[in-house]
């Protein structure tokens, strides 16, 4: 199954999905969607209140939400009282996909807010990124210490690491994940995890999401 996607933060993009992957898709995301002669598409509406951090998510393997989508298929609920509890699972389970392992404090400057938002701030120079936003280096580092509290290299490390934890729990390899936030592999993501968590190579190698958790609980 092919998707094409465009909305709000990103530029046209195409993802091929799987059998029993899931994508989910926020609110106002343009999409189009090419299916072979014996694939089923099941689209589930969710209560307004659950979006994607980033406008969708490509779930590669979820058993909860393949249940819960078997169940619907089967039952065909045809009310509100029937479509609720099964709405209710898919949303508690996609909740469990938007999670920071690294808080992040949420901006209040319109400046601060626009850079946050603006995808390019992830992968690009933080010269580049003043560029964008019609402001000195300076003044970047500036507006983002005095709103946050932490500096820009500061924030933009946590929010990489938050996104790729992010979509390896959605299934993406380390390095798929990496790659998808700036880093040119695994490495030097583990590395980056290494330094905020204080954990070892050994202890993030064999489950870096489940290690990363594991320590924010304790």
């Amino acid at each position: 199954m092919d998707v094409h996607l465009r909305g709000r933060g990103f530029e046209l993009t195409h993802l091929s999905l799987a059998s029993e992957s899931s994508l989910w898709l926020g609110s106002g995301i343009d999409h189009s969607v090419t299916t072979k002669s014996d694939s089923i598409m099941l689209g589930p509406r969710l209560s307004p209140q659950t979006e994607p951090p980033e406008g969708f998510l490509h779930i590669r393997r979820s058993t909860a939400i393949r249940e819960t989508a078997l169940l619907i298929l089967a039952s065909s609920p045809n009310c509100e009282t029937d479509r609720r509890p099964l709405r209710a699972a898919l949303d508690a389970e996609l909740s469990t996909y938007t999670v920071d392992d690294f808080p992040l404090p949420v901006p209040q400057h319109r400046s601060a807010r626009a850079i946050m938002e603006d995808p390019m701030s992830l992968i690009v120079p933080l010269t580049a990124v003043a560029e964008r936003h019609s402001m000195s280096k300076r003044h970047v580092e500036r507006i983002i210490k005095n709103d946050l509290g932490m500096s820009f290299v500061q924030w933009r490390t946590r929010r990489r690491l938050n996104l790729a934890l992010r979509r390896i729990r959605a299934g993406s390899t380390v390095a798929s994940a990496a790659r998808s936030v700036g880093y040119r592999g695994s490495d030097g993501l583990i590395r980056a995890i290494s330094r905020l968590t204080h954990l070892t190579r050994e202890e993030l190698s064999s489950d870096l999401a489940g290690a990363v958790a594991d320590s924010r609980t304790r």
